[in-house]
Parts: structure tokens; sequence; C-alpha cells
């Protein structure tokens, strides 16, 4: 499965100079938890997420302590530009979903922008990701069917199952190269969780 295949392509963004209480108000609107951050030319240099906007921004209440702050605290930013990551993980349309995970988990990101050369296309979240797993299996069905029809001709010699993700597909394969793509065809499908094939009929 592909990038292109499960990203939001109409993506909220914002530019260096919006204020962040602006930011804060497009995060909240949208149930988004970040956004890529464009230039003038509408490439990301950046990307602003939640945790950027609240960090020394949350004032402690008097009432709550006995003594008051002593210290001063540091000024938060107004800008985008002042707290946005500058750091940002960006893959092309063609990535594999897997890989793009793995960079989600090893590096704690919540989205990762997709780029067409420098600029943006799309985005990826954890929201994106999870939806994957959750499709309904007729759907994930009529799909593969579609898939093993363009491939091997309308009704293709292969019967489909799927349960909770797992695709089982059965029939008579001329080779091992044939079963390969024909298992590689089924994976591409949003939803599909693992393929197996079975000689027998479903």
């Amino acid at each position: 499965m592909r990038a292109r295949e499960i990203m939001t392509r109409s993506v909220v963004t914002v530019r260096s100079d919006t204020t962040v209480q602006h930011a804060a108000a497009l995060l909240s609107e949208h149930g988004i938890t970040s956004v890529p951050v464009l230039d003038e030319d509408d490439r990301v240099i950046g990307i602003l997420s939640e945790v950027d906007v609240i960090r020394n921004r949350m004032p402690h209440d008097p009432r709550s302590h006995l003594r008051p702050e002593t210290h001063q605290r540091p000024d938060p930013g107004h800008l985008v530009r002042d707290v946005m990551n500058n750091i940002v993980i960006c893959l092309g349309e063609n990535a594999d979903i897997a890989d793009l995970a793995a960079l989600m988990l090893d590096n704690n990101l919540r989205a990762i922008p997709i780029v067409d050369g420098a600029h943006l296309v799309g985005i990826v979240s954890r929201r994106d990701l999870l939806r994957t797993l959750i499709r309904d299996d007729d759907l994930v069905r009529a799909e593969v069917v579609q898939r093993l029809d363009d491939f091997a001709g309308e009704g293709a010699r292969w019967k489909v199952a799927v349960d909770e993700g797992v695709v089982r597909i059965a029939g008579h394969f001329d080779d091992a190269s044939q079963r390969e793509s024909v298992m590689a065809l089924a994976r591409t499908v949003p939803g599909v969780l693992r393929v197996q094939t079975d000689r027998h009929r479903l």
C-alpha cells in the first residue's frame, strides 16, 4: 500500500508568519494534531504540532500554589516560526505505508507530509493509518477481486475471502511467480493485513 492511497489531500497549512493563536485555532477547528508550515513557494519548511503550541504557554494558577512563582517564564513566541519544528521528515507519494508507519513510531511523529519534489501534495496522520486497519471486509474483498480481474481478466479463476483483514485466495496458479504476483496485488489494497493462498476452493 502506498502513501498516495491513504493520504489526506486537502491539507490544512500555515505560514511561518502566522500567529500561534491562529494556528492553535486551526488545529482545534479541524481536529488535527499538526500542520505543515509552507514558504511563499508552497515548499514545506517546518511542522507545527499541538506540543509546540502548548509548550511554555500554560500559566500556573496562583490558587494552586502556596508560594508565588519566583522565576521568569520564558517567552513562548508569538509567531509560528518562533515555535515550529524546522526538521521535517517528508516522503513521496509512492512511499510504502509500512515504512511510513515505522518512521512515525521511531521518531514519535503524529503526521508526515507527502511531497512531489519540494511541493506538498498531502499528509498522512496516525488516524489515516488507523483507518486502513478498520476497513469493512466486504469493501476489501471487492477491491482485491477487482485488482485480480484487472490482472488476469474479468472472472479470474481465483476465489477470494476476507476475514478481519486477512485475505485468502483459492484456486489454481500457473507457477510460483504468478502466485507471488497475485499475493503482491492483494497486499496493495488498503485494509489488507495478511494474504494467504490455498489450492482448494473456498
